[in-house]
């Protein structure tokens, strides 16, 4: 009797809400033509007739996957649409003060639902910290927290919570100066370890310079980043120091907010105003500063919104990559270096920096196309900066021409990095014709035999010529960062695994493929004898490459080499590729519609790897 009370007193559901809400299981408002929920998350919306695939069986179960994707595709969109709107029409001034109680109330959020949320951050204003809540308020009381200042390293408010402000400022004073000099001499050189410039373009003093100056996003990125690999060095991944690993986690994402918030304020600076392309430049090379950060620590959906809008602000700054030389000759410093110097002097601190982030930029370019199956969106740009054929011998003296040598920031060949985006390209265009249902295999091994023959050609010279001096990676004679190859070993590494990565493209996912199998065997040699040190950082991605193909015998290897860098391990992608692999490895056998974008993709969330 109970029972049946219950039932008439209950609420009938309405069946006339949309048949996806139904699919996923939401309350409909049942406004026509398509429901709020539906607008809001940007999918489509099916009133009217039921439709055939809700049948209660495989393909109602096909289409809830397929809205799900959809949902999560959407999701990123907006995000992506909000960020660039940011860059166009700029952000309004952000106060700290202002912002201390909804960051607070953010933060709180964050933490209810497990904290993070990264992807969802964005360059939202509220997502800051709040001066209230400090870095070391983990098992510290909230008088003491409330003491110290946001930017105070966590460290030195633990140290001086008690001293004076005076004292604590000089604290931090000191500490920066600190982490300013490993970043420098450590973290810098781990990053980068190609890029050694000559002493007469002026050296990598325009890094301390840019530090030194304004760019106050770029100064707390830097701090954080330096504490973070000092820690992990310190404590070397022992689970002892879990607590100290915490407390330098807490105030890395601290650092990295404050960061962002400063770089909000750049890009509304920026759209004050007409579009300089001076100050253009600087936004430009501090969102890429913190993609490059941001995927050293965490790697996660957040370098997708940064690499959209460094392109879209690149693209901004140089409309036409013919007018690359144009643009780096209106850089040109009057305090340095002297104009006495005249054609031979040192690219200024803006021509150098200029110079690197746009090298990055078109090298995140190409790796992120791979991972996200399209042709690099920065193509367009390559024969005017890098061209793959240098028409000119390189001369330390480097005023008489802007083109870029990867060579100089990668420590690869222009053309090496043009035909791995060639391949992306290749891949995407494969897919784009096996859904129109027009593929043309022969028309596919075709190109692929282009690509595939001048990559052995190029194996074959590089092997054959011996290198000169001036193509040997110059060796830091630091423990942490140790030995580095031969420019000559770090090219045919990278060559084989875009001959990998090509033969996946034009032959689907066959690892016991005699093609494909020898390629994968002389990588894994290869990459085996390579010396210690964190030159291993800059081969994450050929590493991860070879590796998903690699042999159950051969695993033993590839865990072994990042087991090298000891607690560094969670620095920089090395990581990501060794995830990236253990789980390619757990699903195997795999179909061989199979393909290398689907492994960076294979951990839930894209992965670039720097």
């Amino acid at each position: 009797m109970s029972s049946l009370k219950h039932l008439l007193s209950s609420k009938v559901r309405s069946q006339s809400g949309c048949y996806t809400c139904r699919l996923r299981r939401k309350k409909c408002d049942e406004r026509k033509p398509s429901c709020s929920g539906c607008d809001a998350l940007e999918i489509t919306c099916h009133f009217g007739e039921k439709p055939d695939w809700m049948d209660g069986g495989p393909k109602q179960k096909e289409m809830t996957e397929f809205v799900k994707s959809q949902v999560k595709k959407q999701a990123s969109q907006r995000r992506d649409r909000k960020y660039l709107e940011m860059l166009e029409t700029g952000t309004r001034q952000v106060s700290i003060s202002d912002a201390t109680e909804d960051a607070a109330a953010a933060a709180a959020a964050a933490r209810k639902t497990g904290g993070g949320g990264d992807s969802e951050r964005g360059y939202s204003s509220t997502s800051a910290p709040s001066s209230k809540e400090s870095p070391n308020s983990h098992g510290s009381s909230g008088s003491t927290a409330a003491t110290s200042p946001p930017e105070a390293p966590w460290h030195t408010q633990a140290l001086f919570a008690e001293s004076n402000e005076q004292s604590l400022t000089q604290a931090d004073r000191s500490a920066d100066i600190h982490y300013a000099c490993m970043y420098l001499d450590y973290v810098f050189p781990h990053l980068f370890p190609h890029y050694r410039p000559h002493i007469l373009v002026g050296g990598r003093g325009w890094i301390l310079d840019v530090l030194q100056s304004t760019n106050k996003s770029l100064y707390h990125i830097t701090v954080s980043i330096a504490s973070y690999y000092f820690a992990l060095i310190l404590n070397n991944g022992e689970p002892e120091h879990g607590e100290c690993l915490f407390q330098m986690n807490k105030n890395l994402q601290n650092q990295m907010e404050l960061g962002l918030r400063e770089l909000q304020k750049e890009v509304s600076s920026l759209h004050s105003r007409k579009l300089d392309p001076k100050e253009g430049l600087v936004v430009m090379e501090s969102i890429i500063q913190l993609l490059i950060f941001e995927v050293a620590t965490g790697n996660r959906e957040n370098w997708k919104l940064h690499l959209d809008a460094a392109i879209a602000l690149f693209r901004q700054v140089l409309p036409n990559p013919d007018g690359w030389e144009g643009l780096l000759n209106s850089l040109i410093n009057v305090h340095w270096p002297p104009s006495e110097m005249g054609m031979t002097r040192p690219w200024s601190t803006s021509q150098a920096a200029c110079r690197f982030f746009t090298a990055n930029l078109l090298y995140i370019d190409v790796l992120s196309s791979v991972s996200l199956g399209c042709p690099p969106r920065l193509y367009s740009y390559q024969n005017s900066i890098i061209p793959s054929c240098n028409t000119s011998t390189w001369s330390p003296c480097t005023m008489g021409g802007g083109t870029l040598r990867m060579e100089e920031f990668r420590g690869l060949h222009n053309w090496v990095i043009q035909v791995i985006g060639d391949i992306a390209s290749l891949h995407s265009w494969k897919k784009a014709q096996s859904q129109a249902g027009s593929l043309s295999v022969n028309e596919l091994l075709q190109r692929g035999q282009v690509l595939g023959e001048a990559i052995k050609g190029g194996i074959l010279a590089i092997q054959t010529t011996c290198p000169t001096a001036d193509s040997q990676a110059t060796v830091i004679s630091v423990p942490v960062l140790g030995e580095q190859p031969s420019y000559a070993i770090h090219n045919v590494i990278w060559l084989h695994a875009a001959l990998i990565y090509l033969n996946t493209v034009t032959s689907g996912w066959q690892p016991a493929c005699p093609e494909i199998s020898s390629v994968v065997s002389t990588t894994t040699e290869l990459l085996y004898n390579l010396p210690m040190g964190t030159c291993l950082g800059a081969v994450a991605w050929p590493l991860c490459v070879a590796g998903c193909l690699a042999p159950p015998e051969d695993e033993f290897k590839y865990k072994g080499l990042v087991a090298r860098l000891g607690g560094l391990q969670l620095f920089g992608t090395l990581r990501e590729a060794m995830n990236i692999m253990e789980q390619v490895w757990a699903m195997r056998p795999l179909d061989e519609s199979w393909d290398v974008a689907q492994c960076m993709n294979i951990l839930g969330h894209g992965v670039v790897l720097l």
